[in-house]
């Protein structure tokens, strides 16, 4: 009896390890079907956006950016897409780092081709603040926390970077969005985009493996995109994935902060011809040129260039920076960095300019036109024209600090720019602009 005792003993025991061991590789089975969505494409091992889970799930968020629709010192607007839809996409935040107490904004939603698009914006937040956010799909999927910093509502100081024409070589614009991070991430408030961000605008893969791949960069400031032919066009997706204060129809726009005023133009082929773009700048430098020190025109087209913008353009908005004394107009289209001489009439032929000074302007009251267009395009050959002061042909970026004085605000700019090897930046030009 004893021993038929321990034998049956032993026989539960085999029989209760074997039920285990089959509950084990249910679960496993389970986990796998909940989870069936793994994306598992070379492009995406390739480009995981930094931090992210080892293995990406369509209900994760990615391409994380910030943008702006009200004042930048008091709101922030954060984007993102997953590839399923989600059920309670929210957006988490705090000014403590482990979230404590935080405040929770449910993100309004749209899809594309199968993408989801999300977008929450935050308002009322303190300026020069700075924030910790969490976006979550759901209880089970959660990115890790990021964070933001707004804009100080007075301030003598701040920067911010521009670079443009990111559309198309995936490895050059993730390293470039690495490197500024890397290099200036405690240095600029926020970025501008001179446009060609996507090579085709009415494609949304391309803006998701964009966002993915400067996540790095544009999940932590806030960004100015301006609108380049390679967005689409009347039917682009952009303003659809980037939430800005522009709108769909009417996508120029104007802001000063600090004495300096920003204007963005959509220089777009459909664009031209469209008087109340022009007539609305005519206004807006009316107005610029009394109430700021300096003022910036945003656009992507070079107008300097004939052979590369409208000549609508050339012939309605060239005229007008002169007549205002628009400081500095940054553009892309072209894809290298070039800058000008300080431009005294833009209008003549030749065009006329004033080359007595290399990097330092004091009391300028012409324009200095700035190509920033290296940011992952294919990159040009600079075009050597008698206009031009300094050239380049490289990734790269132009950083720009506004320092306000008792005496004077100075503007400085450096021009940082990578090797093709993804090597260490090098400084390639700076000037200073006082006033």
């Amino acid at each position: 009896m004893n021993r038929f005792r321990k034998a049956l003993s032993n026989e539960n025991t085999y029989i209760v390890g074997i039920i285990c061991f089959l509950l084990i590789l249910t679960s496993i089975n389970f986990m796998l079907l909940e989870h069936e969505d793994i994306t598992e494409s070379d492009s995406d091992k390739e480009y995981l956006v930094p931090k992210s889970p080892p293995r990406v799930y369509k209900s994760y968020a990615k391409g994380i950016r910030l943008t702006f629709i009200h004042n930048f010192n008091d709101s922030v607007v954060i984007s993102w897409f997953t590839e399923k839809n989600v059920s309670d996409p929210l957006v988490v935040y705090s000014t403590m780092s482990d979230l404590w107490d935080p405040i929770v904004i449910k993100a309004s939603s749209i899809t594309f081709s199968s993408t989801f698009i999300h977008t929450a914006e935050l308002t009322q937040l303190l300026p020069n603040k700075k924030y910790f956010y969490q976006i979550r799909s759901d209880k089970d999927h959660r990115r890790e926390i990021l964070s933001f910093k707004t804009m100080p509502t007075n301030t003598d100081h701040f920067s911010f970077l521009v670079y443009g024409d990111s559309r198309t070589q995936r490895d050059e614009r993730r390293n470039l969005a690495e490197k500024i991070m890397a290099n200036f991430s405690d240095n600029i408030q926020f970025t501008v985009h001179t446009g060609d961000i996507v090579e085709n605008g009415l494609i949304q893969t391309q803006w998701n493996n964009y966002f993915n791949d400067t996540e790095c960069l544009n999940s932590y400031k806030q960004g100015i995109y301006v609108e380049g032919n390679h967005e689409g066009g009347i039917w682009t997706k952009m303003y659809h994935n980037l939430p800005m204060r522009n709108n769909f129809t009417d996508r120029y726009y104007s802001f000063s902060y600090m004495d300096i005023g920003f204007i963005i133009l959509v220089s777009s082929p459909y664009a031209a011809g469209y008087a109340p773009q022009t007539e609305w700048l005519n206004q807006t430098l009316i107005q610029f040129s009394q109430e700021n020190l300096f003022n910036f025109v945003l656009l992507h087209h070079p107008l300097l260039n004939d052979d590369r913008t409208d000549v609508y353009f050339r012939e309605n908005w060239k005229p007008l920076f002169d007549k205002y004394n628009v400081s500095l107009i940054f553009c892309g289209h072209d894809h290298h960095y070039a800058r000008s001489y300080p431009i005294t009439n833009s209008t003549s032929d030749p065009i006329e300019y004033d080359n007595s000074e290399l990097y330092n302007y004091t009391n300028l009251n012409n324009s200095v036109y700035i190509t920033a267009g290296g940011a992952g395009a294919p990159l040009y050959p600079v075009n050597e024209k008698d206009f031009l002061a300094k050239g380049e042909m490289a990734y790269h970026f132009v950083l720009v600090d506004v320092k306000k004085e008792v005496s004077k605000t100075t503007i400085s700019l450096e021009t940082w720019c990578m090797p093709e090897d993804f090597s260490d930046l090098y400084l390639f030009d700076n000037i200073t602009i006082s006033k």
